[in-house]
């Protein structure tokens, strides 16, 4: 119509364009055409640029300079939304921690518009660097936080299965590839047939020693944790064993008998970096029934079970490096939580998520899935070369302490016994007890 009249405008007086002429139905051709013009042209205009693209197809186009390419769920303004993030990470180096906070928030933001779900109570907008997720695993976890360096729980991996039956004087090799030494926890259990007397534990690679003045029986499990200010705790069962726990450090094996220096508190073993070199045995209760499983003094660091040689190269023990072979003496469970170089996570909260309205045909679970799937590919792609970073997502979760034991009483038990065998001449004999040359028939 503005074109229409525009080009009426500019003709002679003597010609006539008014409505219903043949000249006007030429003018509203022409005009129709240019305005069909400007439109497309409009059009090209916009879909060369981020905010003004009106669809996906044109979207991606852009996107496919830069390598981004939209997910088959994603719709225009949830792409749009990720695609200037990302863009504006990489232009700030991507890998920094800002950046990564700034791209998984912006993309919250765009599901926020496109699915209408909130995750996060975000800003109208959000601007660089504005630090919204908690920092380190302190943080509330229903505001989302990063936490660098997290701490994962490591076992012992030779300890799986009948490998954490350990006998006197073994030894296991334990890799900490934290990022600082850690405290060594876990569990010795007494196993069927034996009782070992003061289990000792000692990190040969640091020196450090750690033993329970006391007998662990069949089924017995010594315990050991951290308490709230970082000391050793220990329970053997229900009972608190903590006071009969003792450490040290400097401790030198098979040297010339040096008394240890207690610690005033119990502590930990500590595991530097690196591999640790753990050494087990049981060192003997004087003063106590039976000798149990005692060496009843401080081995040398390589005396070992006693084994017959085998095959072409003869692999054996040394006579004047061993002992008769024992059976083993306790169960071994060793853990440490170790906090993991070059990791990050960033953790959002997942458990509760506002929906106004439920979309027909959508799942939310499903979307859900999709969304930290795409989160997690986003970090994967700007963190840098060589670093763990992921996204995850936190359930709904309340922890409440519990403990709960039970003891349960074999039939097969029977009380300790020590069989003492002795011959007195001239005593009535009995068949199959009596030995014949030790007495006379009754």
């Amino acid at each position: 119509m503005m074109r229409r009249a525009a080009m009426a405008g500019r003709l002679p007086p003597i010609w006539s364009a008014e409505r219903g002429t043949m000249l006007e139905a030429l003018l509203s051709l022409v005009a129709n055409e240019q305005t069909a013009f400007d439109e497309d042209m409009d059009r090209v205009r916009r879909s060369h640029w981020v905010d003004t693209a009106w669809d996906l197809f044109n979207l991606a186009r852009i996107g496919a300079l830069f390598g981004i390419a939209p997910a088959g769920w994603e719709g225009v303004e949830l792409f749009r939304e990720r695609l200037k993030a990302v863009i504006a990470a990489r232009l700030r180096g991507a890998v920094t921690r800002d950046a990564l906070e700034h791209v998984v928030l912006r993309i919250l933001k765009g599901v926020e518009r496109e699915l209408e779900q909130f995750y996060l109570p975000l800003p109208p907008d959000i601007r660089f660097g504005e630090r919204i997720l908690g920092r380190g695993p302190e943080a509330p976890a229903a505001r989302g936080r990063m936490v660098e360096f997290p701490v994962q729980r490591r076992r012992a991996a030779a300890l799986h299965g009948k490998g954490a039956l350990r006998q006197p004087l073994a030894q296991l090799d334990i890799d900490n590839k934290g990022v600082e030494p850690a405290p060594l926890l876990g569990s010795i259990t007494g196993v069927a047939g034996r009782r070992t007397a003061v289990p000792v534990l000692v990190n040969l690679t640091t020196g450090q020693i750690l033993l329970w003045a006391g007998v662990l029986a069949c089924g017995q499990r010594l315990q050991f944790s951290l308490g709230a200010d970082g000391g050793l705790q220990a329970r053997v069962g229900d009972r608190d064993a903590s006071g009969e726990i003792w450490s040290g450090a400097d401790f030198v094996p098979g040297a010339r008998f040096q008394p240890v220096r207690p610690d005033p508190q119990p502590r930990p073993l500590m595991l530097a970096r690196g591999v640790n070199r753990l050494w087990f045995w049981p060192l003997g209760l004087y003063d106590a029934p039976g000798l149990d499983s005692a060496v009843f003094a401080s081995p040398q660091a390589d005396l070992e079970q006693g084994r017959w040689a085998t095959g072409p190269a003869g692999e054996g023990s040394r006579f004047d490096k061993a002992l008769f072979e024992q059976a083993a003496a306790v169960s071994l469970d060793l853990f440490w939580d170790e906090r993991q170089t070059a990791a990050f996570r960033i953790e959002l909260p997942a458990g509760v998520v506002a929906r106004p309205r439920t979309r027909p045909g959508r799942d939310p679970e499903i979307e859900r899935a999709q969304l930290f799937q795409l989160l997690g590919e986003v970090v994967a792609e700007l963190r840098a070369a060589g670093v763990d970073g992921r996204v995850t997502a936190l359930p709904l979760a309340e922890e409440q302490r519990l403990e709960s034991r039970a003891t349960l009483l074999s039939p097969l038990a029977t009380q300790e016994t020590q069989r003492l065998e002795g011959g007195l001449g001239g005593i009535s004999a009995l068949f199959d007890t009596t030995a014949v040359d030790g007495a006379r028939l009754e």
